[in-house]
C-alpha cells in the first residue's frame, strides 16, 4: 500500500470511529438500496459520508461515486469488522470512482466510505453514489463463434400427410426461423410453408426446409421445434409421424424420428463445435403445461429482494434454484431476462411444501422473457424459485440470464379504469377457508365456490347463507385489476369452520378483454391459515376448470381431483376416462320410458344403452329431484364418439336436455347420466330421466 493509501485509510479508520455512535442511530437514511442513487455533500465539518447497505455472501457488487466540484473523491468498502475490502480514488477533481466486481464473503452490514482526496476541503462538495448489487452463480455459457462452411447448413422436416405441421428452426445466437419470420441476422432462411393452414394440401411428402448458405454459421446449440397445428379445414387431424434432418458443411446429423397428435409440440437440437462435430441433444414431446423439474439435491442460491441473479443456462446446467423467505400476504414479482445467447426463459415458483404454485413461459406474446407478476403468497415461509429454458432437459436454448425479485408492480392502466373496483391485496379480511384465483392477464376469469347446501357464491351472487363472502373479483366486466395482478377471493369469516361437507369450485374463462396472451392461473385453498391445496392450470376461453375441497366431522379439509370440464357450450365426457369396458353393462331404455338413480359422491354416472337408427331424432332429459344435484347428460354414438351434451337446459334451470338430437347412423347409444364437473364434481342427489325417440 502507498504512503499516499496509508494516510487516507488511516484517516478513515479514525472518522469512522468517531462516526460509528451516529451511524446507530441513521442506520435508515444512510442504508444504500440497489440502482437507487443517493447524494451526499463533503464540507469542513463533513471530511467523510459513510453509507450501509446488507449483503450476503457469493454476492458482487459495484459502487461508482461521481461529482462535478473540483474534487479528487475516494471510496472505500469495508466490512461489519473493519477489514477493507476495496478502495479506489479518482485520478482528478472533478471526476468519478468506480470499485467494480468485490465479492462479499459473509452475510451482514457493509460500509461504504465516500472523502476527499486531497485532504481538507476549501469549500463544499456534493456527490453521487450508486451501489449495484448482483449474485453470480459461476456458472459460465460460451458465446457462440463461428464455422466456416462450403456448402451451409440445411434442415428437413419430412412427413407423409395432409396434417398441418410447422418447422421452426432457433439457432445459437436468438435467431427464430418459421414460416411467418423467413429470414435471420445469421444468414438463415425458410423456404415454404407446405400445407399451410390446410389451404393447398398434399399427402405427397411433404417438407419444410430451413438452410443457410455457404460460409460462416454460428457455432453452438440449434434447437428444432415440430408443431401440429389443426384448423377446422384440414383434411385429416390423425396422428402424423415426421423425420427431422440435417446436414452441417455435408456432414449429416443423426435424423430424428417422432410421431405427433394436435396441438404437440416435438422438440429436438443438435450442436456445432468451433471445429465442426456434430452432437445431437434430446428430443422428445414438450409437456404441456410445464412440470418442474425434480431439484433434489440440487444447490440453491439465497435471492434477496432487489438484487439481480446473474447466471446462465447451458445443456450442461438446465437449470438454477434460488430461495427466499415470505410471508403471507406479501405480493412479489420475479423476472428472468435472458442476456445472451438464444436463452428461452422458463420460471417455476415452488411453495414451502416444494408444490409448484405458478410458472411462466412468456411474459407476454412474442416475448420470450419469463415472468411471475405480482403473486400473493399466502402462506409464511421458505419458496423456492428454479430458473430454466422452454423445453428443459430436451430444450435447445442456451444463454445467459438476470433474475430479480421485487415486490409488486404496477399496473397500466386504461383511461377511464374505476379504481375501485378491486380493493387492494392487503385489504382482503382473513377467513376460516380462503379460496384465491390469481392470473395475469387482462383476461376475465370467474370464481365460484357452491356450499354443501348446494348455495354457490360468484359475481352475481356475492355472498350465501352459509357465511361464503366474495372479496374481490379480478378483471370483472373486463376493469383491470388495479394492482397489476387480477386476483379472485372468496372466503368465509375468521372464527370457525363452515358447515361440513363437499365444496366445489369452478374457474370459468369468460372473456380474453382484448388481450390475447396464453392465460395461466393459480388456485389456492386455505383453511386456519394452513395451505390446503395449490392448483397451476392453463386455461383457454369459455373453458371450465372444476375442483373441491371437503370439511369432515372432525373438521380436517383435504382436497379432492380438479381438472378441466370441456366449455360451456360442449362439457367433455372424457374426465371419466375410457368407459367403453363399462357399455355393455349399461342399462337398456325404449322410447319414452322414464328411470330414477342417483349420483354421489362414490358414483358419479350411471350408463344407459338405447337402439337407434340413423335419422331418428332424439331427446334425453335428467330432473333434479333432491340434494344438490346439478344434471349433466352425455350422448356417445356406437363408435364411442360424444356426439351431443347439455349442462342447463336453459338459463333458468340446472336440469339437462338433449332436445330432439338427429342420429347420424343405426346401433347402440349410450347416455351418460352425470353432474357437472363429471370426475371432478361434488353435487349429489336423486333424478329422473326420460328417453323419447322419434
Amino acid at each position: 500500500m502507498s504512503s499516499q493509501w496509508k494516510s487516507i485509510m488511516l484517516i478513515l479508520l479514525v472518522l469512522l470511529g468517531a462516526m460509528s455512535a451516529s451511524l446507530a442511530q441513521d442506520t435508515v437514511s444512510r442504508e444504500l438500496t440497489s440502482s437507487i442513487p443517493v447524494s451526499g455533500t463533503l464540507d469542513t465539518t463533513n471530511l467523510v459520508q459513510v453509507y450501509t447497505f446488507s449483503g450476503v455472501s457469493g454476492q458482487i457488487v459495484g459502487l461508482s461515486a461521481t461529482t462535478s466540484d473540483p474534487v479528487r473523491l475516494v471510496l472505500a468498502l469495508t466490512d461489519s469488522a473493519g477489514l477493507s475490502l476495496a478502495q479506489a480514488s479518482a485520478t482528478e477533481a472533478g471526476g468519478g470512482v468506480v470499485l467494480d466486481d468485490v465479492p462479499l464473503n459473509a452475510d451482514g452490514t457493509y460500509y461504504v466510505s465516500v472523502l476527499s482526496g486531497d485532504g481538507v476541503l476549501e469549500q463544499a462538495a456534493t456527490f453521487e453514489l450508486t451501489l449495484v448489487q448482483s449474485i453470480a452463480t459461476g456458472i459460465e455459457f460460451t458465446l457462440p463463434g463461428q464455422y466456416l462452411t462450403t456448402t451451409g447448413l440445411q434442415i428437413e422436416l419430412a412427413w407423409n400427410s395432409t396434417a398441418n405441421l410447422d418447422l421452426e428452426v432457433r439457432d445459437p445466437v436468438g435467431g427464430s426461423l418459421f414460416w411467418d419470420r423467413p429470414g435471420v441476422t445469421s444468414g438463415g432462411s425458410f423456404g415454404v410453408n407446405v400445407n399451410a393452414a390446410c389451404e393447398t394440401v398434399t399427402a405427397d411428402n411433404p417438407t419444410e426446409r430451413v438452410s443457410w448458405p455457404s460460409g460462416v454459421i454460428p457455432t453452438g446449440s440449434y434447437e428444432l421445434l415440430v408443431y401440429y397445428q389443426p384448423v377446422p379445414n384440414c383434411p385429416t387431424n390423425d396422428p402424423v409421424t415426421f423425420t427431422i434432418s440435417a446436414i452441417v458443411d455435408g456432414q449429416a446429423v443423426a435424423p430424428v424420428e417422432g410421431t405427433l397428435q394436435p396441438n404437440q409440440v416435438f422438440i429436438t437440437s443438435f450442436r456445432v463445435a468451433t471445429d465442426g462435430n456434430l452432437t445431437s441433444g434430446l428430443n422428445g414431446i414438450k409437456i404441456d403445461p410445464p412440470v418442474a423439474p425434480n431439484i433434489g439435491g440440487a444447490e440453491t442460491i439465497s435471492l434477496p429482494v432487489g438484487v439481480p441473479a446473474s447466471s446462465a443456462i447451458t445443456d450442461e446446467q438446465v437449470f438454477n434454484v434460488y430461495t427466499f423467505s415470505g410471508q403471507a400476504g406479501e405480493v412479489i414479482t420475479l423476472d428472468m431476462s435472458a442476456t445472451s445467447g438464444s436463452l428461452d426463459t422458463l420460471l417455476f415458483l415452488l411453495g414451502p411444501d416444494g408444490a409448484t404454485l405458478i410458472s411462466n413461459d412468456d411474459r407476454e406474446r412474442g416475448i420470450t422473457n419469463a415472468a411471475i407478476a405480482n403473486y400473493r403468497l399466502l402462506v409464511d415461509g421458505t419458496y423456492t424459485v428454479i430458473a430454466t429454458r422452454y423445453g428443459q432437459a430436451i430444450g435447445g436454448t442456451e444463454g445467459n440470464y438476470s433474475l430479480t425479485l421485487t415486490g409488486a408492480t404496477a399496473a397500466v392502466l386504461p383511461v377511464g379504469a374505476d379504481l375501485t373496483a378491486v380493493p387492494g391485496l392487503a385489504d382482503l379480511p382473513v377467513g376460516s377457508v380462503e379460496v384465491s384465483l390469481q392470473w395475469s392477464t387482462n383476461a376475465d376469469l370467474q370464481l365460484l365456490v357452491r356450499d354443501p347446501q348446494g348455495d354457490a357464491v360468484y359475481d352475481d351472487s356475492p355472498s350465501i347463507a352459509s357465511g361464503g363472502t366474495l372479496g374481490a373479483n379480478g378483471n370483472v366486466n373486463c376493469v383491470p385489476a388495479v394492482s397489476g395482478s387480477p386476483l379472485s377471493y372468496i372466503y368465509w369469516p375468521e372464527g370457525r369452520l363452515p358447515t361440513a361437507g363437499p365444496y366445489e369450485i369452478e374457474v370459468q374463462f369468460q372473456s380474453e378483454c382484448g388481450d390475447t396472451t396464453p392465460v395461466t392461473f393459480v388456485l389456492s385453498v386455505v383453511a386456519n391459515g394452513e395451505l390446503i391445496t395449490t392448483n397451476s392450470q392453463q386455461i383457454r376461453l369459455g373453458q371450465r376448470y372444476v375442483g373441491s375441497f371437503n370439511i369432515d366431522l372432525n373438521n380436517a379439509v383435504t382436497a379432492g381431483e380438479s381438472g378441466i370440464f370441456g366449455t360451456v357450450q360442449r362439457p367433455d365426457s372424457t374426465t371419466f376416462g375410457d368407459l367403453s369396458g363399462e357399455f355393455a353393462g349399461a342399462v337398456t331404455m325404449t322410447s319414452n320410458q322414464t328411470v330414477t338413480g342417483g349420483i354421489r359422491l362414490e358414483r358419479k354416472y350411471v350408463l344407459y344403452g338405447f337402439d337407434g337408427e340413423a335419422g331418428q331424432r332424439v331427446s334425453v332429459s335428467m330432473e333434479a329431484l333432491s340434494g344438490t344435484l346439478d344434471p349433466v347428460l352425455f350422448l356417445i354414438d356406437p363408435n364411442g364418439v360424444q356426439v351431443a351434451q347439455n349442462d342447463d337446459a336453459s338459463r333458468d334451470t340446472t336440469n339437462s336436455l338433449i332436445n330432439e338430437f338427429t342420429l347420424s347412423e343405426s346401433g347402440r347409444y349410450i347416455i351418460i347420466a352425470t353432474h357437472f364437473g363429471g370426475r371432478y364434481g361434488v353435487t349429489a342427489g336423486d333424478y329422473r330421466l326420460t328417453l323419447r325417440l322419434n
